[in-house]
């Protein structure tokens, strides 16, 4: 019953964090009467998604490392690692910093930004982000389940009211958002440091293996890249091929895209761990399927509103322009009438987003299945076609409608590759748990 608790806890925070977060997107309204404000919030977003690329990983280490704690030894070990990757991710960060400064001129050109700003509290933000994943993991490995999920509440919540307060002072800009962001962060790294501080008790006299855990955890920490750049590697690009106020509405069709993996993500996560141990069990292929049946109807059902939404955008509109005279309803018509031309924009790519990020989704619980049998040898396919797929993203769209026909193309190819290899390696089905090799697996 514990487990149960743990699990819905985990699933609640997840999802609920992440309703914060994307709340922060509806002040999307404020922001587009300044053209270009919400469509540079979201290019920022892409630069810290970037950062982030590692970060899951990072949180997948420490929740291995703090999991096999023990005893003291184990521990300071494991302190040791940690207070050292946040050392070297200070110096990589610094080292960004650097080329951010000698590149600045062609970076503000590209990104069409006039203020400085917007883009020094996002490099902030990317550095409390490549630290706050390994105090998470500390704390998941330790099952300190719930102090786990306050962390992740605290940013979303953190994020979206601070995000209201700055708006209201300073206007609804880019930077007032991304000083939001970087409040929800500094709060939950802050909430997560003070819970774990416990635990990391580093000695001087247990030096580190650095070659040594590297090659245990450069696996599990570069598995998460694959899904994290095809869902964010777009964000980088899309500015520098439209309009400001297109680029400001095809971050609307983003948004409401990337909210469906937003809203699965957490089924794969709280199953990881389940998938693990009935591999070891020899149940694997229920778990899997049951996790894949569940992602495909809430995803599938996620996107058929999508789709209802899309579609149904022209008949929407056209019924807005009955409304009349000078109640609330004539006034938000009119509000929405006058930017027709936009949503018709954003609504014609929703299609095409929601598809990919429901191949996406499907993508990533294979992903975690091979994982889970530790099979990273056959994520060498999966990790070509995300660079093709950045290569693709960096020289063959001309617009948005190209762009988010490319994500959905290469999404699918993705998903039918895993399919294969999921297939091919034989962890798709129950495994025979006396067999040398079950065994060796997991000696």
């Amino acid at each position: 019953m514990s487990f149960l608790r743990q699990s819905s806890w985990m699933m609640f925070s997840n999802t609920l964090a992440g309703v914060m977060m994307m709340a922060v997107h509806l002040l999307a309204p404020t922001m587009l009467q300044q053209a270009g404000e919400y469509g540079l919030f979201i290019a920022l977003l892409g630069i810290l998604n970037l950062l982030m690329v590692m970060t899951p990983g990072i949180q997948t280490v420490f929740t291995y490392e703090a999991a096999a704690v023990s005893t003291q030894r184990e521990n300071q070990l494991m302190s040791g690692y940690a207070i050292g990757v946040i050392k070297y991710s200070f110096i990589f960060w610094c080292c960004l910093l650097l080329l951010a400064l000698v590149f600045y001129r062609e970076i503000f050109r590209f990104y069409k930004m006039d203020n400085p700003w917007p883009f020094v509290v996002t490099l902030m933000v990317g550095l409390l982000q490549l630290w706050l994943p390994v105090f998470l993991g500390i704390l998941q490995g330790m099952q300190r389940f719930y102090w786990f999920g306050l962390c992740l509440l605290a940013n979303g919540g953190g994020r979206v009211v601070a995000a209201l307060v700055l708006v209201y002072i300073l206007g609804s800009t880019a930077q007032a958002v991304m000083l939001g962001v970087l409040t929800g962060v500094l709060v939950s790294l802050a909430t997560a440091f003070f819970c774990v501080r416990i635990y990391l008790k580093k000695s001087d006299h247990i030096p580190c293996d650095w070659p040594f855990w590297l090659r245990r955890a450069l696996p599990l920490a570069l598995a998460p890249i694959a899904f994290q750049m095809m869902m964010t590697a777009d964000m980088i690009f899309f500015r520098s091929l439209m309009s400001l106020e297109d680029s400001d509405y095809y971050g609307i069709a983003g948004m409401l895209g990337r909210g469906m993996v937003m809203l699965l993500g957490p089924l794969a996560g709280v199953m990881f761990p389940k998938l693990i141990k009935s591999h070891r069990e020899g149940q694997a292929n229920m778990l899997l399927i049951r996790t894949l049946m569940g992602t495909f109807i809430i995803g599938g059902a996620t996107l058929l509103l999508m789709l209802g939404m899309a579609w149904g955008w022209q008949s929407f509109a056209e019924n807005l322009r009955g409304f009349s005279g000078d109640g609330l309803l004539a006034k938000v018509a009119e509000r929405i009438l006058a930017k027709e031309d936009g949503l018709t924009f954003s609504m014609g790519l929703l299609p095409w987003f929601a598809a990919g990020m429901m191949f996406l989704s499907l993508s990533q619980v294979l992903i975690t299945n091979l994982l889970a049998y530790r099979k990273y040898r056959a994520l060498t396919a999966p990790f070509l076609i995300v660079l093709a797929y950045v290569v693709s993203l960096a020289y063959l769209p001309q617009n948005g409608q190209d762009l988010v026909q490319l994500i959905l193309l290469f999404n699918l190819l993705l998903l039918l590759v895993l399919i294969l290899l999921v297939w091919g390696t034989g962890t798709w089905r129950r495994p025979d748990i006396n067999s040398p090799n079950h065994i060796q697996a997991n000696e």
